[in-house]
């Protein structure tokens, strides 16, 4: 077994209250105020907060093994890796289970590292998590809004592939990408700018539209311009609404 990995076993270990190499601990002593169990919980606190500083202390190895890093390509192959051997994932899935709640830059690297890799739905799995945890993007980033920084990313990523033209589109899957986001969107109410929304709906009315969806494209097209006049898709729902027959005041 790996340091890291036993490392990381008896981290987790410790916040179940288990020693690996004895079992159960039962000398435990426990003292009940007001009902309560105050120094087991204490404990199970202490471990959680243990675990997070030995993810975080193996992320700020790994941010600063990635300065050293002067072409992209070599970087995205280095977050991948770094996600499997330290067992990102496997920790965030336990931090979200646990129902912890602090500060997490472990937690939002990762998620920055998955979208850079293309892995959206993964990603997609914490947005809710850091929303409502108000977790923090690192300084470097513009903005600490997560919707609005993971719109920023889809909009690259779904530009990137229309560009390319229809089969590009097809393949990607992007306009599933954007239909799940928007459906992250409306579940959890969360509010974005008008100049934002109206970007993330032109984005997806252009995608709809080049695979011939012609339904989604002008829904999407109407919400895109009815949050921002100037969102650029007036032209496309005038013709798409002429087509499939729908009468519009655009």
């Amino acid at each position: 077994m790996s340091i890291v990995k036993r490392n990381q076993r008896k981290t987790h270990a410790s916040i179940i209250g288990v020693d690996l190499a004895s079992g159960p601990d039962q000398s435990v002593t426990v003292t009940v105020k007001q009902g309560k169990i105050v120094e087991a919980e204490s404990s199970r606190a202490q471990g959680i907060m243990d675990e997070f500083d030995f993810f975080k202390a193996a992320m700020d190895s790994d941010l600063a093994q990635l300065k050293k890093f002067s072409h992209m390509e070599d970087k995205i192959a280095y977050k991948a890796q770094a996600i499997e051997n330290h067992q990102y994932l496997d920790y965030l899935r336990r931090y979200q289970a646990q129902g912890t709640n602090h500060q997490n830059m472990v937690l939002a690297w990762v998620v920055i590292w998955l979208v850079d890799l293309g892995h959206w739905k993964t990603a997609f799995d914490f947005v809710p998590l850091l929303v409502a945890q108000n977790q923090r993007l690192p300084g470097r980033f513009s903005t600490q809004d997560w919707p609005t920084f993971l719109i920023d990313q889809l909009y690259d990523e779904g530009a990137k592939h229309l560009s390319q033209g229809r089969d590009a589109v097809e393949r990607s899957q992007v306009t599933q990408l954007f239909t799940q986001f928007i459906h992250l969107l409306d579940t959890h109410q969360w509010r974005l700018s008008e100049l934002i929304g109206g970007k993330l709906y032109a984005m997806a009315a252009k995608l709809e539209q080049s695979v011939f969806n012609l339904g989604n494209a002008y829904a999407y097209g109407v919400k895109a311009t009815a949050l921002n006049d100037k969102a650029g898709v007036k032209k496309m729902v005038r013709e798409i609404a002429t087509v499939i027959g729908k009468e519009t005041e655009i």
